[in-house]
């Protein structure tokens, strides 16, 4: 321990005297501390798009209330007193919308909620190739990717990692000192592990600090998230513990300054380049994706023929399919302009093309599975999947929201349909409890992040072990 303490002294005061290792860690302090910032901006701009959302919806609802009660004297007035409760002025002057809130700690991995829809509008007659409810982005930065914290820890920590470590062992033989340690009776192998230690330890306060500084702004947003603020904690630790494995299994290999700068550097560039790309390659070559344009041809194709269909064919099958408004029946039903035929030319159409979408997206989900599987071969992709796990705001965040908004849209439908095929308006009290969306998180989204980190732990355990059965001793 007093050895311990008196190499973490040294290095401490020779860190300060590297002007340069000191402006690398500043760099890398601040390059965080705005990535946070960037996040912050990017999640602030969000949540101000969903208030304001949200406080037109809250205007709108109060109208659609006070029409109940609206002065029938006036001509302005009987109009809103004669529209209240109808199921199509509601949906058409107040449609409900279906939130993908961000999470507690998004701003750290913004991931890809720049890319998918955070908001739904929910009607009866929703569109299925409406496009994403998301800003048009710069392609450049797009194809580069959000500057998130997460980006920092994934890109420039290891970086950092090397620049302060490659030389640990072999600056020590280049300057003859490790023979003059070993002439006095101190284990040299002891000392070299101090020295990875210090600087693990040096990395590892400055990542929490930035973590605890972006928990700290996330904080003001959105309600904390102790539980994904542990898990963010644990989960870039054993990311920077597999780092220092390949370090310390390079440093092994007893090769010059040059030589393990050089080799540190390939690695960088295999975990965090090669890999990920030859993945991506994989994935695409034997799940392609094939263009929505056939979806688009389907919907215009079945729109044209459900509504070609005779108006009685048309009526018998939606009572065939919904049961449930076979007491509605009416023979008004099959007139041309009935409420109950456009019921039921929606209907009929949402059941095909949802046989259309769910063929299309068996392909990006696909996709995404094989991607998830490849993952585990390289422990930076897999950081990734973890920390916008944590964050929900990866890919499969977005499929889970997606599912949960489809099968709202169907609860919405229903609830709507029995005030359109009876010809019935919505009481006061029917408006004041319409349907509300509610978004269930991923049940299996932390035990599948732990596994991670187990994960990242085990492989760099495993490094290590493999670098000692090296025949070059330190």
């Amino acid at each position: 321990m007093q050895l311990f303490k008196i190499i973490f002294l040294f290095e401490l005061r020779l860190l300060v005297r590297q002007k340069f290792m000191l402006l690398l860690i500043s760099f890398f302090f601040l390059t965080g501390f705005y990535s946070i910032y960037y996040g912050y901006r990017f999640t602030e701009k969000q949540l101000v798009a969903i208030d304001s959302l949200t406080s037109g919806y809250q205007k709108k609802f109060k109208e659609a209330e006070a029409s109940f009660f609206a002065d029938t004297t006036t001509k302005e007035g009987k109009i809103l007193f004669n529209q209240a409760g109808i199921p199509a002025v509601i949906e058409y002057k107040n449609p409900l919308y279906a939130f993908s809130k961000p999470h507690s700690i998004s701003a750290l991995s913004v991931g890809q909620r720049d890319l998918m829809p955070y908001y739904d509008v929910i009607t009866r007659k929703r569109n299925f190739m409406q496009g994403a409810n998301a800003e048009i982005s710069n392609p450049e930065m797009l194809a580069s990717g959000n500057f998130d914290l997460a980006y920092v820890i994934i890109y420039l920590l290891p970086l950092l990692a090397i620049a302060l470590t490659y030389n640990v062992l072999s600056r020590e033989k280049e300057q003859q000192t490790d023979k003059l340690l070993s002439v006095q009776g101190i284990y040299f192998g002891k000392i070299i592990s101090y020295k990875l230690i210090f600087r693990f330890i040096l990395i590892g306060v400055l990542t929490w600090l930035l973590s605890i500084i972006g928990f700290i702004s996330s904080a003001t947003l959105i309600s904390f998230d102790l539980s994904a603020a542990l898990l963010w904690l644990f989960s870039v630790s054993a990311y920077l513990l597999f780092w220092f494995a390949i370090v310390f299994f390079i440093i092994r290999l007893g090769q010059t300054s040059v030589h393990n700068a050089l080799y540190l550097l390939g690695m960088w560039c295999l975990f965090l380049m090669l890999l990920p790309a030859l993945c991506n390659v994989i994935v695409r070559l034997y799940h392609p994706i094939p263009l929505k344009a056939d979806a688009a041809v389907a919907l215009r194709e079945n729109s044209e023929t459900v509504w070609a269909l005779p108006p009685k064919l048309l009526i018998d099958t939606f009572y065939i399919n919904n049961p449930n408004y076979s007491k509605l029946r009416s023979p008004s039903d099959t007139s041309e302009n009935s409420n109950t035929r456009f019921a039921a030319y929606y209907d009929l159409l949402g059941r095909r093309m949802t046989h259309v979408v769910a063929n299309y997206n068996q392909y990006p989900e696909a996709q995404n599975t094989s991607a998830f599987k490849l993952s585990w071969i390289n422990p930076a992709t897999k950081i990734q999947y973890m920390l916008n796990g944590i964050t929900e705001t990866g890919l499969k965040d977005y499929l889970s929201y997606q599912d949960q908004v489809n099968a709202f849209q169907k609860t919405w439908v229903d609830f709507m349909s029995g005030y359109v095929i009876a010809d019935k308006k919505l009481t006061l009290n029917d408006l004041r409890n319409l349907p509300e969306f509610k978004l269930q998180t991923l049940i299996k989204k932390n035990p599948d992040i732990i596994w991670g980190i187990l994960y990242l732990v085990v492989i760099s355990f495993l490094i290590i072990f493999l670098s000692k059965s090296f025949k070059h001793k330190i």
